[in-house]
């Protein structure tokens, strides 16, 4: 009994830290978007309007080049900090789970060209937000590795639940990941992908098979009762 009290308690801590954890993300992510990301349009349209008064005012060409030059440094830093937002944050995780995963997997496949295929429930999943939230970060690691380690050109992320149980399944169609990797001291990455799911009963498996793809399967217990339909979102790079 003692050992099923302490095992419940460390459950709730580390749903109480990856809340808090995701607060502070949010509350960061809001901040680049909203403060930072205003100011940085701004700035544009000062230095567009700026442009346009020299270039009346019979400023040399060169140098308007270089004015115009400054106008797409700042698009392109305003273009990153949105990106780093909703990296820290997707507005879709206040939804669903799926809903997050599908638009990680979009955004992804539109800068890699990596070509995904989500099947996810159809009424959403049962999961609690500490547990979607240790989901999606898992999810968001796992295709990230895809994305630059894994030499693949597709995914496949499915989304279950059933006996109790939800399952995410990530299968690649890359180099496959070694033994050595899986195990190495230095993957960081894979260490934390475990550590989020593990307080919540959950477990995590990553196999691979030499030219034939990763696997990466993760195992939450549900608390509610399983949804067993399925629907099925492509996404593609465009």
């Amino acid at each position: 009994m003692r050992a099923g009290v302490n095992q419940a308690q460390f459950r709730g801590l580390a749903a109480r830290v990856a809340l808090a954890r995701e607060e502070e993300r949010a509350a960061v992510a809001r901040q680049l978007h909203d403060e930072l990301g205003q100011e940085l349009t701004a700035l544009k349209y000062e230095l567009v309007h700026t442009s346009a008064l020299l270039v009346d005012a019979g400023l040399p060409p060169h140098l308007v080049d270089r004015l115009q030059s400054l106008i797409g440094v700042v698009e392109l830093t305003t273009g990153a900090v949105r990106r780093i937002a909703q990296d820290l944050r997707p507005p879709a995780l206040d939804l669903d789970l799926a809903a997050a995963i599908e638009f990680e997997a979009a955004a992804i496949s539109k800068r890699t060209g990596l070509r995904c295929r989500v099947s996810s429930l159809a009424q959403g999943s049962t999961l609690d937000q500490p547990q979607s939230i240790a989901a999606f970060r898992v999810f968001q690691e796992a295709i990230t590795n895809v994305a630059r380690h894994a030499n693949a050109s597709a995914v496949r992320i499915r989304l279950s639940e059933a006996r109790g149980t939800f399952t995410m399944e990530i299968d690649d169609n890359g180099r496959g990941i070694t033994k050595g990797e899986i195990t190495s001291q230095a993957a960081i990455g894979l260490l934390g992908m475990r550590e989020a799911v593990e307080p919540f009963g959950g477990t995590l498996t990553i196999t691979g098979r030499r030219g034939r793809g990763t696997r990466v399967v993760v195992r939450l217990p549900l608390l509610t009762a399983p949804r067993r339909k399925v629907r099925v979102v492509r996404k593609r790079a465009s």
